[in-house]
């Protein structure tokens, strides 16, 4: 049993360790990783809540349909139904011309809560016809809220309010909804704090420090992380649970008897964990014990502030996105698929090929299952892509990024709200000496371009933003705001927010790559 405890904590020591410093290296990607399981938490205690459908039809054919599901907060809405008055359709504000087919009409308006769900031109001229409009309102459940009818001719001119009571149709959440809504802001240091534990259990298992307080934390967090790993893979939630980060890439279940294999060695740690001797004396374990703790938090810490020392991203420092995105020759590029169609005869079911399949009245088709037998080759670069915008000319970023002969300075930003605010007059003044040095600058993010437009105007930048996805964002920089030098597609290097460079040190990195 001394030999089997030994290499139980060898094993799960070096694993721990392993496993640690690999998570150290990127805390905001395992604080990303956290968020997922968060939100999947959240909406699994989310009570479903019902709907509210307007059905808008009119005697001429008109018909419409819009759908709005409540939420948690909703109390009221305001329904108004406004006519305008009577006008001419074609020629509004303008005089009508007496050769022309012109005809007098109205426009109704239906707005929710302010906003314009409906609205349509009515002709009302022709009085033998009456035009009729009707607005239902009922919840899913089938509760009519409101069934109106109007009459349009061209003396009415109506102007209706109604207020629905919303709050009596709504679910009130769960308490665990915002519980796990509410430790998305903390994720950061939940990661930092899980970062450094593994690796001080497993330098701690190793050398046999502190055995019993070891033992119980390190068999807590190993149940902790099976059910996690268990519960994606049974539900299929997240797809990756990041046990060692973006190094090591583990399917759901593969991760799950990953746990199941370390479990076993830590519950063999754990019944032996009074027969463990340490293997230094208690002043030098708890010396070393110090030591790894403090080096495990200035390493965690610091990759947090700036990059990851090693980075496994796709949007590495050498690599070229062009080459990534490329299929390598012989590449399968579609899934080969095994086909089975299962039919059923006197309460028996069978499956048969597509080739076999039985053609007559007596065999009644049931389902038909697809099998993945080999993968289609699958890029490492997804949903690389940024809007264009009027402000900038409409420029395509991506072409810029990935095949045109210059360097391009790329600014990266998830959310502004929540940036690094000390790094943007460092920003402002590299984007001002790349323009007049007729080196190109985007700035792309994933706030909406209205708020964006707010902060340029505040800070003075002399840039427009662009839009682009928040996943693309948080893979091509783990920092917020960042900086990314590109030449056809390779990426050059790249700078944190708390290192952005000057345009003079871009200048050398210029000079010295065109050598």
């Amino acid at each position: 049993m001394k030999v089997i405890t030994s290499i139980s904590r060898i094993i799960v020591g070096l694993l721990f360790i392993f496993s640690g410093l690999i998570k150290s290296n990127d805390p905001k990607g395992t604080a990303i990783k956290l968020n997922e399981y968060f939100d999947v938490f959240a909406k699994e205690f989310e009570a479903s809540q019902d709907s509210l459908t307007f059905s808008i039809t009119d005697n001429l054919g008109t018909s419409e349909f819009i759908s709005y599901t409540f939420s948690e907060n909703d109390s009221f809405k305001n329904i108004q139904i406004n006519q305008s008055e009577v006008k001419s359709i074609y020629y509004e504000d303008e005089e009508i011309p007496e050769d022309s087919d012109s005809f007098l009409g109205s426009t109704i308006f239906i707005t929710a809560n302010n906003q314009i769900i409906f609205n349509a031109d009515y002709i009302l001229e022709d009085t033998s016809e009456l035009v009729t409009l009707n607005l239902k309102i009922k919840t899913g459940l089938n509760n009519v809220l409101l069934d109106k009818s109007l009459s349009l001719n061209l003396k009415t001119k109506h102007e209706i309010e109604e207020v629905l009571p919303i709050y009596q149709y709504t679910k009130k959440q769960s308490f665990w909804v915002g519980f796990f809504r509410d430790l998305r802001p903390y994720a950061i240091y939940f990661s930092i704090i899980m970062c450094i534990l593994e690796v001080v259990l497993g330098f701690g298992i190793l050398i046999g420090w502190k055995p019993q307080l070891v033992s119980w934390l390190t068999l807590l967090l190993i149940l902790f992380f099976t059910f996690l790993t268990w519960y994606s893979a049974y539900f299929n939630k997240v797809t990756d649970c990041g046990c060692f980060g973006d190094f090591i890439k583990l399917e759901p279940w593969t991760s799950f008897w990953k746990d199941i294999f370390l479990l076993f060695f830590i519950l063999i740690i754990f019944i032996r964990r009074k027969k463990i001797i340490p293997l230094f004396s208690t002043l030098f374990s708890w010396n070393a014990m110090a030591v790894v703790l403090i080096a495990s938090t200035l390493f965690t810490i610091l990759s947090n502030m700036y990059l990851p020392t090693w980075d496994f991203l796709p949007y590495k420092i050498g690599n070229n996105i062009n080459a990534l995105m490329t299929p390598p020759k012989g590449a399968r590029l579609i899934d080969s698929v095994k086909s089975e169609l299962i039919y059923e005869k006197n309460g028996q079911k069978q499956s048969f090929t597509i080739q076999n399949y039985p053609k007559t009245d007596d065999w009644k088709f049931v389902d038909a299952v697809n099998t993945v037998i080999e993968p289609a080759w699958k890029s490492k670069v997804h949903g690389f892509d940024f809007s264009p915008r009027p402000e900038n000319g409409n420029v395509d970023i991506k072409n810029s990024l990935l095949n045109e002969d210059k360097y391009v300075i790329l600014l990266v930003t998830t959310h502004l709200k929540k940036t690094y605010m000390d790094a943007w007059p460092k920003i402002s003044l590299l984007a001002n000496e790349a323009k007049n040095n007729d080196i190109s600058f985007f700035a792309i993010t994933a706030t909406s371009l209205e708020d964006a437009d707010a902060f340029r105007l505040e800070h003075q930048l002399p840039f427009y933003f662009n839009n682009s996805d928040e996943t693309l964002l948080k893979t091509l920089i783990r920092s917020n705001p960042g900086i990314m030098l590109w030449k056809k597609g390779q990426i050059i290097d790249k700078w944190s927010c708390r290192s952005i460079p000057t345009f003079k040190k871009i200048s050398k990195i210029i000079k010295k790559n065109n050598r």
